[in-house]
């Protein structure tokens, strides 16, 4: 084949993308071009149609359409380059386009069959490449940090769907890191129109409660202890009543009824799901002193249930919140995402407490269970027991519903855990690291090892680092 492209683009490259990367000049066996209807290049990669095999610009601009000016783009999937193009054109003089591939073979069949020269000479052009795991993922980190920069609202990460199919196996960490990315992403689509639905059933409560600004530094330099419903909390149940009238306890929607049936009653429960399940943590149990901490989407049923003092934060970002900027203002925002503990410990900090400690914070199935034996759900896989089928099993079958990898250990060696909880994981490291003025404990973890945050493992330790803090 005619490389004249390869090399012309080739040249061009080095002026946007990874430094002095090589790429093999010769076409892979495991790719087959085929030409469209429009009379434009597509390929398969082992069978996975890269391209539409009718109108590959048509179907660019499509993946594109959404995009507004000035937007700064990450991508997973260079292709053969059509959605790139498009993305250019959309994103105006002032936004930016940051493209990963890690696949040398695909990237071969772009310069071999199509003139990038255009893309890879655009100042507002980056192309992340190479075949080092390590150093990948060090380039994608700097870049980010620079293309976001001041600009982290117009941030959108974009991913084509047929090159993520084809990530080499040699980037197990990336290919996992984007998965989890991309898993974040779908939240919106899955759990958009019930969002939506809440909202506007939510609407008069949120308009008529304070928001979580009217707490800020209320509770300053007064330690607190945020309660997950992990594997771990079973340890740490007991020591909980003996230390309530000393600590602010605070905790996710799944663990207050079991602090409730433990005489502990929280100062605040968080719940931020918007799925109807939630408002089973509410039913039968009694709010007295406890306040909660809601986002607008939260299940309708939930505000109905609760009785007492109720704030609301809105998350920032979402799409929900746009159109309130005013209220945002007002009422106070989150950045933390994903998991209701990232909101719960992103509030502590915001309340002041210092230092803030972890219960059931697991992130991990230790001792091979997914949750504590008090929750809600243990108790639901209890009643599904039969003759020659262990709770551990069950438990075991529900950890298998997605996609595992191991994590360390806090004993040190490694867990499983699955792709959702992995996330939850990074996401509160990435809180506790960018707040370096709050300790952050972990209590009788087995789970897994959260950076910047120490394992206690006693009562007596608990205390000493709440009330001596400069030991």
């Amino acid at each position: 084949m005619d490389n004249h492209f390869f090399e012309r683009n080739f040249k061009s490259l080095k002026t946007s993308g990874s430094p002095s990367q090589d790429l093999p000049e010769i076409l892979s066996e495991k790719i087959s071009v085929i030409a469209t209807s429009s009379g434009q290049p597509t390929l398969r990669f082992e069978n996975i149609l890269l391209h539409s095999s009718y109108d590959p610009e048509k179907e660019a601009h499509r993946f594109a359409e959404k995009l507004q000016v000035g937007a700064r783009v990450c991508l997973y999937g260079f292709g053969l380059g059509y959605h790139l193009d498009a993305i250019l054109d959309k994103i105006g003089p002032d936004g930016y386009l940051l493209a990963i591939e890690l696949n040398p073979e695909l990237l071969t069949a772009a310069l071999t069959l199509r003139d990038q020269t255009r893309i890879f000479e655009d100042h507002r052009f980056h192309l992340i490449y190479g075949p080092d795991e390590a150093e990948v993922s060090r380039e994608i980190s700097h870049e980010m940090e620079r293309i976001t920069g001041d600009h982290a609202d117009q941030l959108e990460v974009l991913f084509h769907a047929p090159s993520f199919k084809c990530i080499p196996a040699s980037f197990p960490a990336l290919t996992n890191a984007l998965e989890v990315l991309l898993l974040e992403r779908r939240f919106p689509a899955i759990f958009g129109n019930l969002e939506k639905a809440n909202y506007s059933l939510n609407r008069e409560i949120v308009t008529g409660s304070p928001g979580i600004n009217v707490l800020k530094n209320s509770q300053k330099g007064r330690p607190g202890i945020l309660v997950s419903a992990g594997p771990s909390l079973d340890l740490i149940l007991p020591t909980l009543h003996r230390l309530q009238k000393e600590f602010l306890i605070a905790c996710v929607d799944t663990t207050f009824p079991i602090l409730i049936k433990n005489n502990i009653q929280p100062d605040y429960v968080f719940s931020l799901d918007p799925q109807i399940d939630s408002a089973g943590h509410f039913v039968d149990y009694a709010a007295g002193k406890t306040r909660l901490v809601f986002t607008p989407a939260t299940n309708h049923n939930v505000l109905k249930l609760f009785s007492g003092e109720r704030y609301v934060v809105y998350k920032e970002g979402h799409s929900l919140s746009m159109d309130n900027e005013s209220a945002m203002k007002e009422k106070g925002t989150t950045r933390a995402g994903g998991s209701v503990a990232c909101l719960g410990l992103d509030m502590m900090i915001h309340f002041g407490c210092d230092p803030i400690f972890l219960a059931g914070q697991d992130c991990a199935f230790s001792g091979n269970r997914y949750y504590s034996s008090h929750s809600k759900f243990n108790n639901q896989l209890q009643s599904k027991i039969i003759r020659m089928t262990s709770l551990e099993k069950l438990h075991r079958e529900k950890a298998q519903e997605k996609k595992q990898l191991t994590v360390q250990c806090t004993q040190g060696n490694f867990l499983l855990t699955d792709q959702v909880m992995y996330s939850y994981l990074r996401t509160l490291e990435h809180i506790i690291q960018a707040n370096p003025g709050t300790r952050v404990f972990n209590l009788y973890s087995h789970g897994a090892e959260i950076e910047h945050a120490p394992v206690l493992g006693s009562a007596n330790e608990i205390k000493r680092r709440a009330f001596m803090p400069t030991i």
